[in-house]
């Protein structure tokens, strides 16, 4: 046995799984709670680190305030101020030069003029820790940080944006990030006489940062439009000014505009290089909120989790120890356990497969198994009991099937013979037939097709169960069809009392619509004869409308005032012979199959039944199903057989036909009562074998059936050896695919009277003229069977008016018209390769008599046959 489809592997499997998912959860729930804490006492590191930076940025805020404040109202600037002179300018030299010895920070002190063009009065820098006086003294009137200096009033203090400095326009070097504080000077009179300045490089203070970041988090100092003013990576800073145009915003993805800034807070930032960063913003206003910088604090995901990603991992290694552990332990035990039921589980797998097996099985063991063992070996008798039974149950069933599968095929024979010679010979009746006795000849032939309708029903409903059944869609009067059914079962149901009520809708009236006639009409005649068989007295409607424009319904609904159907019924009209009452009999006791076919036909249309019922009240059924109207709107009168153009053939033609039963050599006797046409008739294979040997033939039509046999392997025989050498029809009672025949010019009875005549024709026909070539057609159309019906139908009505328009011509002697219809006619000689109408069709219209007038007639009346038999040929592909 394969261990994996073992019990015991799969509950080892299970709960090596349930292990190995519960340390995983473990796992993550550990790594997740280690990640939280990590994060929440980082949050506070950085919060802590935060608070150290902004005291250390506002504290040098603080100290150069007070100190450029002390130097403001010193009495040694006030009296340089109120009376300079050398004295007051070496003592300010003095405390200048003190000032920056002094504070580490500060590199540059100056003085300027307070009007328009700033010029420095008095300047010291620090250089290399070297406090130097410039005498080279510069205008700074165009200097931003000067001119909005001026703007500051007594005891206030300015403070500048942070650059690097500048001089003369060209960045200092090494680079300074500078930070200006100024403070105006004014006389006894407030008159706003002087700018005090001070530079400071926020070197220092950089410095600072960086230890107080540590090595695991880093600062930023930026603006407010993301330039870096400090980072920990110097080459960032500044990037306007450096014109690198490094900016916070981009590198770190922040979504920023000037309306609305990143706010104080955490935030989850993500890198260039999709690494995650936990950051702290925080907003460092200055000079009375004027200025604004934001100090962030930055730590990497995977600095911060390090620990827990180490354990993380350790926990991975450890955790594919234990489950290759676990797996191990599971294989064993399940070895260990499996064996003691691999025995049993052996010999039911192989009596399974029908492999004998002499093993003894272990019965004598008192746990799960030995009862598992006994109930096996129990149950192996029993089944092998009804095993047996069921083979010879089966053997009976095949053998009855075979037998209703023979009985079918010779009631097919049987059936549709004689109703071929009834619906053929009814046709033939009309010829000839007076008015008075056009009602009766209706009448035998509706009754024929009522009969041929439940024949139908029989043969049919095996094929509906074995899915071999097709619809064959064709132009079809509905209104007409629906009359034909309601005349045919009036008479019944008048003879029973009943009212039989017919309501068609008139848009049904008037076109013609695509649909399989035949199917259809055994639909609508179940459900008619199933509402007369089961109404006692009251009335019964038939009515038909259609909805719809484009996609077309057809709805088709019967109902009776019988003795209806129990609800719980209904659901079992699908069922092949199901009745609820036995007590019927006559015409239509015990038929069985109706419901149940026309719930299948309704399906194979794609359409829905609908039954609704109340006992003792009655039934109402409702057929539903998709069609399309034809491209004909209007309803054209049907051709009668006599008017259906045949050719004039000139040779005379020997035909044989093969057939035992006496109604249906009647029948083609009429069929093919034709001059130039010799027929034989003969109802043996011997006397068909003289007749094929000492005649020569032109046409062979034969049943499929002789005295009960079948011929097919004669017939085959014969075309091999080269005994027949002409066309053969076969026209049986058989199924073509039952009868497994290769001949294409197949005709099942009944058949059509007209499709056999063109079919003949069109065979004689090809020794006197050429026949058309559809293989462009079939081309065109990629072989597409309803397409090309479609194309044809429409040839034949095209070839229909050719023929009246050539005839009308030829009497009115018009060449224009004429060579207009030539025009016409060119395309359709090239394409069907017409060399015979080609050859007939003169240039002139003068040319035109009444022989050459026939012999046009007589080569479209060919064509025109070809096409008919072609369109038969292509239904016959189609359903099958």
């Amino acid at each position: 046995m394969n261990l994996r489809h073992s019990i015991v592997t799969r509950f080892a499997l299970f709960f090596t799984g349930l292990i190995v998912f519960s340390i995983l959860l473990s796992g993550y729930l550990v790594f997740r709670k280690a990640s939280q804490v990590i994060t929440a006492h980082s949050k506070e590191r950085i919060m802590h680190a935060t608070e150290l930076a902004e005291q250390s940025f506002y504290a040098l805020l603080n100290e150069v305030t007070n100190d450029i404040a002390v130097i403001a109202l010193s009495p040694t600037l006030q009296q340089h101020i109120l009376q300079p002179s050398e004295k007051t300018t070496n003592d300010i030299d003095q405390l200048f030069r003190i000032i920056l010895e002094n504070k580490e920070t500060y590199f540059q002190i100056r003085l300027l003029e307070a009007d328009e063009n700033g010029k420095e009065i008095i300047r010291f820098d620090k250089l290399e820790d070297r406090v130097l006086k410039l005498t080279d003294l510069q205008q700074k009137g165009d200097r931003e940080y000067f001119k909005e200096a001026l703007q500051i009033n007594k005891g206030e203090h300015y403070f500048s944006n942070i650059n690097l400095n500048e001089e003369y326009g060209v960045i200092s070097t090494p680079f300074t990030p500078t930070l200006r504080v100024a403070s105006p000077i004014f006389d006894n009179e407030n008159k706003k006489v002087g700018i005090l300045i001070i530079n400071i490089n926020l070197s220092p203070l950089y410095l600072s940062l960086d230890q107080i970041a540590g090595n695991d988090s880093q600062f930023y100092l930026i603006d407010a439009q993301g330039q870096y003013l400090y980072s920990h990576d110097r080459s960032r800073q500044f990037g306007q000014q450096t014109r690198k145009f490094q900016n916070f915003y981009s590198d770190f993805n922040v979504s920023y505009s000037s309306q609305s800034l990143p706010k104080d807070g955490f935030h989850q930032l993500t890198g260039q290089n999709n690494s995650s960063y936990l950051s702290y913003f925080k907003e460092l206003p200055y000079f009375d909120g004027k200025r604004k910088i934001f100090l962030i604090s930055n730590m990497d995901q995977n600095i911060l989790l390090k620990n827990a990603l180490n354990v993380r991992s350790d926990s991975i290694q450890t955790l594919l120890w234990v489950c290759l552990f676990s797996i191990l332990l599971s294989w064993f035990f399940t070895n260990l356990f499996s064996k003691k039921i691999t025995k049993i589980t052996k010999a039911i797998s192989n009596y399974d497969q029908g492999i004998p097996d002499d093993h003894a099985l272990p019965t004598n063991r008192k746990d799960e198994i030995g009862i598992l063992a006994n109930t096996f070996a129990k149950m192996k008798v029993k089944i092998d009991q009804n095993v047996l039974e069921l083979n010879t149950a089966l053997e009976k069933e095949q053998l009855a099937r075979k037998q209703r599968d023979e009985f079918l095929q010779n009631m097919s024979h049987e059936m549709r013979t004689p109703l071929n010679a009834i619906l053929g010979l009814t046709k033939l009746l009309y010829k000839n037939a007076l008015e008075p006795q056009l009602p009766i000849i209706n009448a035998l032939e509706r009754s024929s097709n009522s009969l041929a309708g439940l024949v139908y029903d029989v043969l049919d409903h095996q094929k509906l169960v074995e899915g071999k059944l097709h619809i064959q869609l064709e132009s079809t009067n509905i209104a007409e069809l629906l009359r034909n059914i309601h005349s045919t079962y009036l008479y019944e149901a008048v003879q029973k009392g009943l009212t039989f009520n017919l309501s068609i809708d008139k848009k049904l009236e008037t076109t013609l619509f695509q649909t399989d006639a035949l199917r259809l009409t055994q639909i609508v005649t179940n459900l008619v004869v199933n509402a007369i068989k089961y109404t006692k007295k009251g009335i019964i409607s038939l009515s038909a409308s259609i909805n719809g424009t484009e996609n077309q319904t057809l709805n088709i609904k019967v109902n009776d005032t019988g003795v209806g159907v129990l609800p719980k019924n209904l659901n079992r009209i699908n069922d092949r012979f199901f009745m609820e009452k036995n007590d019927l009999s006559g015409r239509y006791g015990s038929y069985g199959l109706g419901l149940s076919i026309v719930k299948q036909l309704t399906s194979l249309f794609g359409g829905t039944l609908m039954a609704s019922s109340e006992k003792g009240k009655g039934s109402e059924f409702l057929i539903s199903i998709p069609t399309i109207s034809s491209s004909t709107p209007k309803l054209a009168k049907p051709i009668p057989s006599s008017v259906l153009p045949l050719p004039k053939l000139s040779g005379n033609y020997n035909i044989l036909h093969i057939e035992d039963d006496a109604s249906t050599l009647e029948l083609i006797k009429h069929i093919l009562n034709f001059d130039n046409i010799s027929l034989q008739q003969t109802k043996s294979l011997d006397e068909a074998l003289k007749s094929i040997n000492s005649d020569t033939l032109h046409l062979i039509i034969s049943d499929l059936m002789l005295e009960n046999e079948k011929i097919n392997s004669r017939l085959e025989h014969w075309i091999e050896a080269k005994k027949i050498n002409c066309p053969l029809i076969i026209i049986s009672a058989l199924d073509a695919n039952e009868a497994n025949t290769p001949y294409s010019e197949y005709f099942q009875k009944p058949f059509q009277i007209d499709q056999l005549k063109d079919t003949v024709h069109k065979i004689l026909g090809s020794n006197e003229f050429k026949a058309p070539d559809f293989s462009n057609i079939y081309s065109n159309y990629d072989h597409d069977i309803p397409k090309i019906n479609k194309v044809l139908k429409l040839l034949e009505k095209e070839f229909e008016n050719y023929l009246k328009g050539i005839n009308k011509i030829g009497g009115s002697k018009d060449q224009v018209k004429w060579e207009a219809m030539i025009h016409k006619l060119i395309a359709h000689i090239n394409n069907l390769k017409l060399t015979d109408l080609k050859e007939v069709l003169p240039d002139k219209i003068s040319a035109i008599n009444i022989d050459v007038l026939n012999k046009i007639n007589n080569v479209f009346a060919y064509y025109l046959c070809c096409i008919r038999a072609e369109r038969h040929l292509n239904l016959k592909v189609g359903s099958s």
